[in-house]
């Protein structure tokens, strides 16, 4: 009889553009875990809790979590981690004896995917624009405020911005999205952590000519690898990343909670995701 191996996999919706299978994919193979395919599967917010629980069924042990769901899957959890519990929005679930156990890897990943040299020059004590209030803002606010930046949020509704400000217990300003442009003179580094800029959505069109020349720009949209605010970022010869290596970091935290080993993140890995 065939052994019956777990399951994990990312949920979310859109979810094509999803690369997290290429990542613990990779790690499944590089680490010898008996465990099957990590998958990638569209779930929409009214179908969460029927479908968390047929997977569960199916023998999943875990789901990384996306855009829209995170603060949707931190209701239905039964045990949540401390960062969850303060963020309110989980990107990580685990089965196990029965339960629902929300965590959040966001803050990690987003920590461990920036150098030192732009952590002291951009962030810590700095003016940073986050640019959203949903569930990614929350993780990248959280994390900001550890690294005691002066945080500012513009968002299509400065309301969720205040709810995130006060859920949080961090004090930040907020703006509308077409206050931004003013903003950008005085500003460090500007984060965006909206569905803007990724394929088929329409653009964060911001102006940087009159930006610091050290600006850092950082998208955590990553397909397309460079959206146009990179773009506009490279055109001013300002420093700009991609959500890649967030991505990649947060999933490394995911995989050691569910198989028990901390991966190797590698350039070989970054490469095929690239490709």
């Amino acid at each position: 009889m065939a052994e019956t191996l777990t399951k994990t996999a990312v949920i979310g919706s859109p979810i094509n553009h999803s690369l997290s299978p290429g990542i613990h994919n990779y790690w499944i193979k590089k680490n010898k875990i008996k465990t099957d395919v990590y998958q990638k599967i569209k779930i929409d917010a009214l179908e969460l809790n029927k479908k968390i629980h047929n997977l569960i069924n199916d023998n999943f042990i875990g789901l990384n979590v996306t855009i829209p769901l995170k603060e949707l899957a931190f209701n239905i959890c039964e045990e949540l981690s401390e960062t969850s519990k303060k963020l309110k929005a989980v990107n990580t679930l685990t089965f196990k004896n029965g339960k629902v156990i929300g965590n959040n890897t966001d803050p990690k990943g987003f920590i461990n995917s920036i150098n030192n040299k732009t952590k002291n020059t951009n962030i810590i004590k700095k003016n940073v624009l986050v640019v959203g209030a949903g569930g990614s803002a929350r993780s990248i606010v959280y994390a900001l405020n550890t690294m005691h930046a002066k945080i500012i949020i513009a968002n299509r509704t400065p309301d969720k911005a205040k709810i995130l400000s006060h859920d949080l217990k961090v004090n930040l300003k907020t703006h509308k999205f077409n206050e931004m442009q003013d903003l950008v003179p005085n500003l460090d580094m500007i984060i965006n952590t909206s569905s803007l800029g990724m394929s088929g959505n329409e653009n964060l069109n911001l102006n940087l000519k009159e930006a610091k020349k050290n600006l850092y720009i950082y998208d955590l949209v990553y397909k397309p690898s460079q959206t146009n605010l990179l773009k506009e970022a490279e055109t001013n010869n300002l420093n700009f990343q991609n959500g890649l290596a967030m991505l990649v970091y947060q999933a490394a935290e995911s995989f050691r909670i569910w198989h028990g080993v901390y991966p190797e993140i590698t350039n070989e890995l970054f490469e095929i995701l690239k490709n």
